[in-house]
């Protein structure tokens, strides 16, 4: 009975239904790719940090990449879908600056998340085996780690900004884009002092890994 009282009631107002499933499927999606990007970022600190990299650790955290990126795409079919929806029955919510910064900090989000397959996690999967900084240079932990706060700071902006309904074409979008860099200026630099926390052996190369195999990749290189 309730079932079918739900669906009498947006079947009787598909405009309010098409919103209502907008609503739903955006949480999910944030949902998932909020959940997973937390997980992936407390693994790191659990285990990636503490020890060596195994193969069962990287498969789960790959597993949790893809959660992301689907959280990721639901974010993406919904965002474009209620700004149709605002532009067919609602068009003053598109002079809302909120909404087009949330859209900002996706598309910032996007752009991370390609950075992170292409270039952070070949290089986490390749420490299978070891520490996970072990023989890794300054700069690419610095990178690692700064592409891990731009994509934990990335996630829960947008979700502080749809808690706060009190911001609606109150605050310029510049306003809040400046907020939320300086969120991430501030994660930026926990980061970086969490790498002047780690033990300084864990960030060199690995005794265990001759000098004679290491100098001829150098000569290559150079």
């Amino acid at each position: 009975m309730g079932l079918m009282y739900l669906v009498d009631t947006l079947s009787r107002d598909p405009v309010a239904a098409l919103k209502t499933t907008l609503r739903i499927v955006h949480f999910i999606g944030l949902a998932l790719g909020l959940g997973a990007a937390t997980v992936l970022d407390l693994m790191i600190l659990k285990f990636f940090l503490k020890g060596k990299v195994t193969s069962d650790q990287w498969n789960v955290f790959h597993f949790g990449t893809r959660i992301v990126n689907a959280g990721l795409l639901l974010l993406w079919l919904t965002g474009l879908g209620f700004l149709t929806y605002y532009a067919a029955f609602e068009p003053i919510k598109l002079g809302n600056d909120k909404v087009w910064a949330k859209m900002t900090i996706v598309l910032i989000l996007s752009i991370n998340g390609a950075f992170l397959h292409a270039v952070v996690l070949p290089k986490m999967k390749a420490q299978i085996g070891r520490s996970l900084f072990d023989g890794m240079s300054t700069g690419t932990r610095n990178l690692l780690f700064a592409s891990g706060a731009l994509s934990a700071t990335s996630w829960y902006v947008p979700l502080l900004l749809g808690a706060l309904p009190q911001l609606n074409f109150v605050i310029p979008m510049t306003t809040i884009l400046l907020a939320y860099a300086l969120i991430l200026a501030v994660a930026f630099l926990a980061t970086q002092l969490v790498l002047l926390l780690l033990p300084e052996d864990r960030t060199q190369t690995s005794p265990s890994r001759p000098l004679h195999r290491i100098e001829p990749m150098m000569a290559v290189t150079s």
